[in-house]
């Protein structure tokens, strides 16, 4: 797109009422829809709606689920892969970290701070940034995870702050899943290699055991960057900055009730676009990010009308960024930040009420230390040297009012507050009128806040130091209603059209401060996102799927005409995969492969500069032969060149992201 130009969003439109129309056409089909059997009729479980398991067409929102056999057909690599597969997601990446979009949303530079993540529906957002992290530097392997939920729409009246745009929730496989002892390999383009071991097991008194270790290095591939093209700076290639290694443990106990889990993650990554004004191409940029989750949860049903899960978790957090500057002398700065924390939640859901389902809860956290440390390291220098407690709270109340045989009305009132922030109630409305046993229509309204975090309120250093000085902020609202028409008439069906509309108050951005050398933090904009998503999901019996997803979303400043940074009109999401036998791979279960197509339409920099659109392709094959599983894939098959804007703090206004890459995963269960 042009400067100015504002393409007509009639198509999208009109392919959603021939849609609609199709579907209530193909709804008044199912003369005997009644006498279906009822695992035809319903839908895969959810979980993360409500905080309690109802199917996806009951839920009061429209969920988005990648399973295991997804992660394994597709070749997923990280958790951002799987996100980036759903409906209205899409994922950038600045060569350190990866960030979420969310429906025409994704400021450059935010940590993910208005998507709250989940493990087994615990917080893992810590406490420092607020950060959801989604690329290696999520602590857990997917080959653990038995799927993957996303809630779209601000989740704070169930789950309170950074439930702002959404709530990923990754649910863990358990050691029955993963019998026995288990061994991964995995290599792959740019020096990319990877291992897992892995041991599940169910013990003598019926307890549920898994424990695993995973280890991946990448070299990765020498990076240009136009900005630096000059004989000083190398012409451009920062070599062998683009490194990445990280560990993982994960561990997990269930029994009776009783669930433990233990997780811990460290990851190093290079920085190759001398970020923050770094001297360019120094082997001593880098950043350092472990993480450690531990929780305990307990369920019980107290009497059969009343259900009671209680949890316990802490978690620790620690950022160690080397900064490299040629001031001169060269400098190593050392930025560190280190955040701990412990928690609870309580939550009862009672049937005991006729055509009620209630559930109501408390949340609890005490932030025991969040600190900030800013330091030359030699010449010896301290630039910043901030610590803070704290704590955040949280009561709810929902309601499952069944009105009606075809029409039930969820209302849910979290009432919030956090140190730092005034208290606040926020409010959820949701309306499910079952058109027919098969169709539901769903009105849905809801707000949601996010504080601004320590790093927001804290890192307040004058430029000449290279960092940032803040001002008083205020917390983040959003208001958002949403009208959705699902319709699954069998397991192997489903099909889904939704409009949303949402409104952002007091953003919290960083931008130019009156000042030339400063930058700060502030709440000086407000934001209105409009959108229509459609998705289509075929399944036969001989084993084929089709899934198609498409999303249009405008999302603007209201104080300026110019699109937001970051923010694609387009978003088209093809999946197919079916079985195949290729000839000389031995007997038994034939292979399958997999070909994805991810389109994001073109976005704006920083600068206001156009990228351009893109579609990517990815082709996995996978196949077992005899003990082993094998997986070969391709990422971006076509080579395509694409580009995902940059955030402020770098000197390029694009990254450059990868060509055609490869990988080869073996799997050996003993």
């Amino acid at each position: 797109m042009t400067r100015g130009s504002d393409p007509s969003p009639r198509w999208p439109r009109h392919a959603g009422l021939a849609l609609l129309c199709a579907w209530a056409h193909h709804a008044s089909a199912q003369t005997d829809i009644a006498q279906l059997p009822l695992e035809q009729l319903m839908q895969m479980e959810v979980t993360t709606a409500s905080r309690y398991a109802q199917t996806a067409l009951e839920a009061p929102a429209v969920v988005s689920v990648v399973t295991a056999e997804d992660i394994r057909l597709f070749g997923y690599r990280t958790l951002g892969e799987v996100l980036s597969s759903m409906r209205g997601l899409y994922v950038s990446y600045d060569r350190s970290y990866h960030y979420l979009g969310t429906r025409g949303f994704a400021t450059p530079g935010d940590y993910n701070t208005r998507v709250l993540l989940l493990v087994n529906g615990v917080r893992f957002n810590d406490n420092v940034y607020d950060q959801a992290t989604i690329g290696t530097d999520f602590p857990l392997d997917l080959d653990l995870v038995d799927r993957v939920e996303f809630v779209p729409g601000p989740g704070s009246a169930v789950y309170g702050a950074n439930a702002f745009f959404g709530v990923v929730n990754v649910i863990t496989r358990n050691g029955r899943q993963l019998a026995g002892p288990q061994v991964s390999v995995e290599a792959g383009s740019h020096g990319s290699a990877k291992g897992r071991f892995s041991v599940g097991t169910v013990d003598t008194h019926g307890g549920d055991w898994l424990v695993a270790v995973s280890r991946a290095t990448s070299r990765g591939a020498d990076q240009y960057f136009s900005a630096f093209d000059a004989p000083t700076t190398n012409h451009g290639v920062a070599q062998r900055l683009d490194f990445d290694r990280n560990t993982q443990l994960f561990a997990r106990m269930q029994h009776e009730g009783l669930a433990l889990t233990l997780a811990h993650g460290e990851r190093t990554k290079g920085t190759p676009t001398a970020a923050f004004s770094q001297a360019f191409n120094d082997p001593r940029s880098r950043f350092i990010d472990t993480n450690t989750r531990v929780a305990a949860e307990y369920t019980r049903q107290l009497q059969p009308s009343l259900a009671f899960t209680g949890r316990l978790h802490a978690g620790h957090y620690r950022f160690v960024g080397d900064y490299v500057y040629d001031y001169p002398p060269i400098t190593l700065n050392r930025d560190v930040g280190t955040g701990q924390w412990w928690g609870s939640d309580f939550q009862w859901v009672s049937t005991a009420f006729a055509r009620h389902k209630l559930a109501w809860g408390l949340d609890y956290r005490r932030d025991a230390r969040i600190k900030q440390v800013n330091v030359d390291i030699d010449p010896p220098a301290s630039y910043l040297d901030t610590r803070r407690t704290g704590h955040a709270v949280g009561v709810y109340l929902q309601d499952e009012f069944a009105l009606a045989p075809t029409l039930t009305l969820h209302t849910g009132l979290r009432w919030g507050k956090q140190s730092g922030s005034a208290g606040g109630l926020h409010p959820r409305l949701g309306l499910v009128y079952w058109w027919s046993p098969v169709t539901a229509v769903k009105l849905l309204h809801g707000t949601a806040y996010r504080p601004p975090n320590a790093y927001e309120r804290d890192y307040a250093v004058d430029m000449a130091g290279g960092m940032v000085l803040t001002h008083g902020l205020r917390s983040e609202k959003v208001r958002t209603t949403e009208l959705a028409l699902e319709h699954a008439p069998t397991g192997a069906t489903r099909m889904l059209l939704t409009a949303f509309r949402s409104q952002v108050s007091n953003l919290v951005s960083l931008g130019d401060a009156a000042v030339a050398d400063r930058l700060a933090f502030s709440n000086a904009r407000n934001v209105h996102v409009d959108g229509i998503e459609a998705e289509v999901e075929q399944r036969w019996q001989r084993g084929a799927r089709l899934r198609v997803a498409y999303g249009w979303q405008k999302a603007r400043d209201t104080s300026t005409p110019e699109p937001l940074t970051n923010s694609p009109r387009h978003l088209l999401k093809v999946q197919w995969s079916d079985t195949l036998e290729l000839p000389g791979l031995g007997q038994g279960k034939p292979g399958q492969y997999a070909v994805e197509a991810i389109g994001i339409g073109p976005r704006r920099t920083l600068t206001n500069a156009r990228l351009p659109g893109h579609i990517l392709a990815n082709l996995v094959y996978t196949k077992r032969m005899g003990d082993v599983d094998v997986s070969v894939g391709v990422y971006n098959l076509l080579n395509r060149h694409h580009a995902d804007p940059a955030s402020y703090e770098i000197r390029e206004d694009a990254i450059r992201q990868d060509g055609r890459t490869y990988r080869v995963k073996l799997t050996y269960g003993f």
